[in-house]
């Protein structure tokens, strides 16, 4: 599942026209349109740079740690129902073609293997936290070896998809390093800072009716209903949005292609299925990321979580027993958070019509997305801070090249970022 990513978000291969940004472009890094549009759904892909060496003299000390949970089944059943609903009351009609009742078939199959799973992880959301923990002990064996540092802190929402991303993590760590002292908290208040995704909600409807325009304009709707219906006024019957079956297609079909059954991302043809899940990833930047038309206003609300990251990071350098603070969270409140900070491929702000020229959240936000800030302290006692981001060395290029900086530098930064 894990692919070399040629360049950190792939801006020269995604920078189309303004108003070719959505059409369909026929090319794809890897050759692949389906994978290289799987967004926010994308299993993990670890960014593969070269190593930069911390200077000498320089021995890692701390980690301070956010990811996104692992990869997962549907969210909810009424998710795979906005595709599931209409076919089935079309079905009850006698409006579907050959093709939609495949298409019907298809939904009806994912529903069947999430039942009793949805939201969680799987197998493959498992296996990508533990994988990346134990590369984490492997790479910083340090870090976990300190008598004077044999605690690790974990904090999950409360959501059981973050729980089970943190204890499968924490399982693999604690093998990787079994002299540990691993503690576990999780629930509502920590989701209060480290999501806080009921605080956008309110704000966010704007970036569904940028994506039906963008859909009307740019979706070939009379192909892709054609095909499902025994007629377009057929479809009209049972579908309240144009876009919503479209978008469900892809949202849903990706998660159902790792988990085994590829037919219903492959349902649609490879120039539809770039074409709506391009629009999709606009909407999430939209939505999420701090887009021009937004303004500052949901990127501040994670203001909380750059307080946490600075507070705990000051406790570790003044001196505790925490070898690392490992956070655990999902893509709308990690979208926001590297918004705010502007790490590196989060750091332009543009609009919606923009976003896919910047910013693709298969490599930006895959299934287990994670920032690591790895704290060495120097000969003198100074103290520099390593940015990873998905593994591979980044940067915030408002602060030079990285990924080495001062921790008072970027203390600073950070604080400077807070409304």
């Amino acid at each position: 599942m894990v692919r070399r990513l040629v360049s950190l978000f792939a801006a020269a291969a995604l920078a189309l026209p303004c108003a070719a940004q959505f059409a369909a472009s026929g090319e794809s890094l890897r050759g692949d349109v389906y994978d290289e549009w799987m967004g926010v759904y994308h299993p993990y892909q670890r960014l593969e740079r070269a190593d930069v060496r911390a200077p000498k003299g320089y021995k890692a000390f701390y980690i301070s740690h956010i990811g996104r949970h692992g990869s997962r089944y549907p969210v909810s059943a009424s998710y795979v129902g906005n595709g599931l609903g209409p076919l089935l009351a079309a079905d009850s009609l006698g409006l579907l073609s050959e093709d939609g009742k495949h298409l019907m078939h298809c939904f009806k199959q994912l529903d069947s293997v999430s039942q009793g799973t949805y939201g969680l992880i799987n197998d493959l959301g498992a296996w990508e936290h533990k994988e990346i923990a134990s590369r984490m002990a492997a790479r910083f064996p340090a870090v976990f070896r300190q008598k004077d540092r044999d605690s690790v802190a974990c904090y999950s929402t409360h959501k059981q998809r973050a729980i089970l991303s943190m204890t499968n993590f924490a399982a693999a760590l604690a093998s990787a390093a079994p002299g540990l002292n691993i503690g576990f908290v999780a629930g509502e208040k920590y989701y209060d800072y480290l999501c806080r995704e009921d605080k956008a909600a309110p704000g966010l409807k704007g970036g569904s009716r940028l994506a039906d325009r963008a859909m009307e304009e740019f979706f070939d709707f009379d192909g892709f209903y054609g095909r499902i219906f025994i007629s377009p006024e057929a479809a009209s019957r049972v579908v309240r949005s144009r876009r919503l079956l479209a978008e469900t297609c892809v949202a849903n079909g990706t998660v159902a292609a790792y988990l085994g059954y590829p037919e219903l991302m492959h349902f649609m043809t490879p120039e539809e299925f770039e074409t709506a899940a391009r629009v999709y990833n606009a909407k999430m930047y939209y939505q999420h990321c701090g887009g021009a038309e937004q303004g500052e206003w949901r990127m501040h609300i994670m203001d909380p979580l750059v307080l946490d990251f600075v507070e705990k990071a000051d406790a570790a350098v003044a001196g505790n027993n925490i070898a690392a603070d490992l956070r655990f969270s999902h893509d709308v409140g990690l979208m926001p958070f590297f918004s705010l900070i502007d790490l590196e491929g989060y750091d332009a702000h543009v609009t919606f019509d923009k976003a896919c020229g910047v910013w693709n959240s298969s490599y930006m936000m895959p299934m287990a997305t994670n920032l690591q800030l790895v704290f060495y302290r120097g000969r003198k006692g100074d103290v520099l801070v390593r940015v990873l981001f998905n593994e591979g060395d980044a940067s915030f290029p408002a602060l030079g090249p990285g990924p080495y900086y001062p921790w008072e530098q970027l203390r600073s930064y950070l604080l400077s970022k807070l409304s």
